[in-house]
């Protein structure tokens, strides 16, 4: 699936692939096997894998959604918000979460998702890229 992510991300950052015809390794996919402040998650539907995540822990009940990816044919289907509010119930604590800014559709979903998870009780800045923080 991460082939999958970068594809997707690909139209945003310009991503290239390789003379070997696959997208170049993102970092944290390999780091999060044997970081013990990483939680790599397969969201599942029946049997079929459809998703991931990585939460990594940034301090003592801190937490950041690293990655997270649906793949498009589950896309709106509520999948991936279960997922996130599943996620944000398991690693209680302050969160943050980041996506980059030419990326309107996840800014969107993850806006939505942490008003409703949080009744509305969320910091929403941009710095560099847009950040939505909050207390699970």
């Amino acid at each position: 699936m991460a082939q999958l992510y970068s594809y997707d991300f690909s139209e945003m950052n310009n991503w290239a692939l390789g003379s070997d015809g696959l997208f170049p390794q993102i970092d944290c996919f390999e780091e999060m096997w044997g970081d013990p402040c990483r939680y790599p998650r397969l969201m599942l539907m029946d049997t079929e894998p459809v998703g991931f995540a990585i939460v990594r822990r940034t301090g003592k009940n801190r937490f950041d959604m690293e990655q997270f990816f649906v793949l498009r044919k589950i896309r709106r289907t509520g999948i991936g918000c279960e997922a996130a509010k599943m996620l944000f119930r398991e690693f209680s604590g302050h969160w943050t979460v980041e996506q980059i800014a030419p990326n309107k559709a996840a800014q969107s979903f993850w806006r939505r998702v942490i008003s409703d998870y949080t009744d509305g009780n969320f910091e929403d800045t941009m710095e560099d890229d847009p950040v939505q923080s909050f207390v699970s």
